[in-house]
């Protein structure tokens, strides 16, 4: 591990912690005064909006005041029109509208005559510029206006509306002519309108004024072609398309950009307004300059930062100061243990003062002096005991050297007897059927074979004779070596009886294998007397009669016929294992099969497996009706369902006995 020193435990554990912590808390300063400060500027726009907005609100009552003074006059004028100048409009298009304008005393720096035909064109006006124009080209709101007024035929009074191309107000009526084919509209500027806009060109100019952070604000009109009041310049594409959003979420929002090394803040504000039936709501902008404010932000940061810098040299420096008074006594107290540490217990540490150092020094010569003492007790008893521990690692190393050859000679013996047992496990499958025997007689079958040790005391037997086949599973007493012994006892004297006695019947082959292993193992019904034997299940076939033949003991055999079972049940006495239920014999069972029947014959071992999620067996029943689910499968694929059935059913339990299950497909 890397030495360290007191000073720099000190500015590790004490001063580095402080230092974090005041720069934590210096960042969060700056991030709640800088926040503070937008909040601030968030709020004062607000209040301006505020401002403006009671403004226009009593633009709104102003402007309601003079609507309802001017709407009276303007209705008789347009009727006029109608009754006296354009009952028929054969000649509306090339009526002299100025002409008409004089007769009817209106002045005509505030009145302009419009004639709008069915698809929303001018095509007869006192404003000549406008003539050609296209009243739905103004958007789906005027269009959806215009069309309304044709549908109606009553005269229609628009409230005042600020004029793109002036900044003015103005104010619409619409009378259709009686026909229906025209719009004769009239176009009104009012002087008391125009002093109320001029009031808020005023108040917006005013604030700029007033509050020297903002650099300009603007009221934009028109949802569909916004445009500045108090501006004529043409607004950027961009600038334009974002303030429709405004207009179309109803929302306000606040964009800061950095033009020329300042930062602007660009805040808009929607204001909802129903003084007219073409434009909707406004929208404020509010443009602040926050260079100024960013630089003090800055300059805060950068005086915090050098005050934190000089404060931190002048804590460590005192803190180096202090701790020499300290680390001096301390250095010399370790160059003293270092040298104990090198085996010198004769040195001693150096007392000088009167303080904790001191009581240290005191206190490890102390202990040095009773280091010593012990030191030189313990070499002598390790002395002593080095001789008995010598002495005894003669005797230690002799006895390891017996029981290494004891060793030597059990792993010996166990090679021979694993070696004797593989030999034994080639042997016994040595004398089991090959594959191409078993497909001569029964071209469709399929064997589960899995002994629990090398050698199994579960077999399968296979032969024919006169033309007919035999197949049978044989489970023997035990596993393992005493278990293959026995069943290569049954194995040659099934042969026997099949080969040598020429026994067709399985009852008599089962009485011949009864007699022969009984004769083999000289069992006697007396205690203490060998009872070795086996179960066994024996069937016969003979395809020309399509007839099989059963015999057993103790082990069924089993027919799956159109997923319906058919079991042929063994009787209740073994083969050897000499017991006087033999004297009752076997019983002969015939029975007609038919193409595709599957035949089973097998051990106990599957059935008694234990495993599963609760360590139970898996039992005979579940095991029928696995046979009847895997029945109508291929015999391989049958082979490997019964396969995996098992390994899944077992799990982490070990393997109980030796397993045996033959198919054989008709």
């Amino acid at each position: 591990m890397k030495q360290t020193t007191v000073f720099r435990q000190l500015i590790y554990n004490i001063v580095f912690p402080v230092v974090i912590a005041l720069f934590i808390l210096g960042l969060i300063n700056f991030s709640t005064t800088r926040s503070i400060l937008k909040e601030s500027s968030k709020t004062r726009n607000f209040l301006i909006s505020d401002e403006i907005t009671q403004v226009l609100k009593f633009q709104d009552v102003t402007m309601s005041v003079l609507e309802d003074n001017l709407n009276p006059m303007l209705e008789q004028v347009s009727k006029k029109l109608i009754v006296n100048y354009f009952v028929s409009t054969e000649n509306i298009a090339t009526a002299d509208l100025s002409h008409i304008r004089n007769e009817l005393k209106l002045e005509s720096k505030l009145y302009d005559l419009y004639i709008i035909d069915t698809n929303g064109v001018v095509v007869n006006t006192t404003f000549k510029k406008d003539l050609g124009l296209n009243f739905f080209s103004f958007g789906e709101e005027h269009k959806a206006l215009i069309k309304r007024i044709f549908n109606e035929g009553q005269f229609k009074s628009e409230k005042f509306t600020i004029e793109a191309k002036t900044r003015r107000l103005k104010k619409y009526t619409y009378q259709p002519t009686l026909d229906g084919k025209y719009i004769i509209e009239l176009g009104i500027y009012s002087s008391t309108a125009d002093q109320i806009v001029n009031i808020i060109k005023e108040t917006l100019e005013e604030l700029s004024v007033k509050e020297k952070s903002i650099v300009s604000a603007e009221l934009f009109m028109n949802a569909d072609n916004p445009f500045s009041l108090t501006k004529m310049d043409q607004l950027d594409p961009n600038e334009k398309e974002f303030i429709k959003q405004r207009f179309t979420n109803k929302d306000s929002s606040l964009v800061n950009k950095r033009i020329e090394r300042r930062h602007l803040s660009y805040q808009y504000f929607y204001m909802n307004s129903e003084n007219s039936d073409l434009y909707k709501g406004s929208v404020i902008r509010i443009v602040s300059d926050r260079t100024d404010e960013i630089r003090d932000e800055y300059f805060r940061l950068l005086s915090y930062v050098l005050i934190f810098i000089v404060v931190l040299v002048l804590i460590i420096s005192l803190i180096y100061r202090k701790t020499r008074n300290i680390t001096n006594p301390i250095r010399k107290l370790v160059t003293n243990v270092n040298r104990i540490a090198d085996g010198n217990l004769s040195e001693r540490a150096e007392v000088d003062g009167n303080n904790e150092i001191t009581t240290l020094s005191q206190k490890f010569n102390v202990m040095i002096e009773q280091l010593e003492e012990l030191y030189t007790d313990l070499d002598k008893k390790v002395k002593e005991r080095t001789a008995q521990v010598v002495a005894q690692k003669e005797e230690i190393e002799t006895q390891r050297d017996e029981i290494e050859k004891h060793r030597d000679q059990l792993a010996e013996q166990q090679k021979h007897i694993m070696d004797s047992i593989n030999y034994a496990r080639r042997l016994q499958y040595a004398i089991l059927p090959t594959d191409e025997y078993i497909k001569e007689l029964f071209p469709e079958y399929f064997i589960v074979f899995h002994p629990k040790d090398i050698v199994s005391g579960d077999i399968y037997w296979f032969n024919q004779l006169n033309g007919k086949r035999y197949f049978s599973a044989i489970d023997c007493t035990g596993h393992g070596v005493p278990g293959a012994l026995v069943s290569m006892v049954g194995h040659n004297w099934l042969d026997y009886a099949v080969k040598d006695l020429k026994l067709e019947r399985p009852i008599d082959i089962l009485e011949s294998l009864n007699v022969g292993v009984t004769a083999t193992f000289k069992e006697k019904d007396e205690d203490g007397a060998v009872k070795d034997g086996m179960d066994i299940a024996l069937c016969c076939v003979d395809y020309k009669t399509m007839k099989l033949q059963f015999a057993g003991a103790y082990n069924p055999a089993i027919i799956v016929r159109n997923n319906e079972l058919i079991q042929l049940k063994g009787d209740k006495c073994p083969i050897g294992a000499f017991s006087r239920r033999a004297a009752t014999g076997y019983t002969h069972q015939e029975i007609d099969i038919q193409t595709g029947d599957m035949v089973y014959v097998f051990s106990d071992g599957y059935a008694d497996q234990f495993g599963g999620d609760d360590g139970r067996k898996f039992l005979m029943a579940n095991f029928k009706k696995l046979l009847i689910e895997v029945s109508t499968l291929p015999v391989d694929q049958q082979k490997d369902k019964l396969e995996q059935t098992f390994f899944d059913w077992m799990k982490y339990e070990s393997q109980l006995d030796d397993i045996l299950v033959v198919g054989v497909k008709i």
